[in-house]
């Protein structure tokens, strides 16, 4: 943590050490959701496991990896607690990211109108990779993924 090349690195490790259980669990209960009848099918006309899993399950939770990757990004965008607690944004400034340069600009260096434009390029930012994955996947006209429906 005392090194500025590794400080980073560190972070992004310990962040997704926190964040990979809940990921995981969202890409397991959409798999769960897969007809198995889809799987039976396919293994009636030959399928291996490799063409089962790029022509039924990657289609199949397309819109869970959109709804996912936007949850990390937007996410990654407003993380501040545990940068705060591990390195309030040293060694130097090797960690100094968007969401603690907002805090430390509003209450350690008392310029609010600076924090406010950071708090509003970190919601533009937001919303823009938002919209951008919304629209590049396909989910703005979202159907239904299920067997009949």
């Amino acid at each position: 943590m005392g090194d500025p090349n590794t400080a980073l690195w560190t972070l992004i490790v310990v962040v997704s050490w926190c964040f990979i259980p809940l990921h995981s669990l969202l890409y397991q209960g959409a798999v769960r959701q897969i007809p198995q009848s889809l799987y039976e099918a396919a293994m009636l006309d030959g399928a291996g496991t490799v063409r089962q899993f790029f022509s039924i399950t990657l289609p199949q939770i397309k819109y869970t990896f959109a709804t996912d990757s936007t949850l990390m990004i937007v996410g990654s965008l407003t993380y501040f607690d545990l940068v705060y607690v591990m390195t309030a944004g040293g060694p130097g400034n090797a960690t100094r990211i968007l969401p603690l340069d907002m805090y430390l600009k509003g209450f350690k260096s008392y310029d609010m109108g600076g924090a406010s434009v950071v708090g509003v390029i970190i919601l533009v930012m937001g919303i823009a990779i938002s919209l951008l994955l919304n629209k590049l996947s396909g989910s703005d006209k979202m159907e239904s993924q299920m067997e009949g429906v």
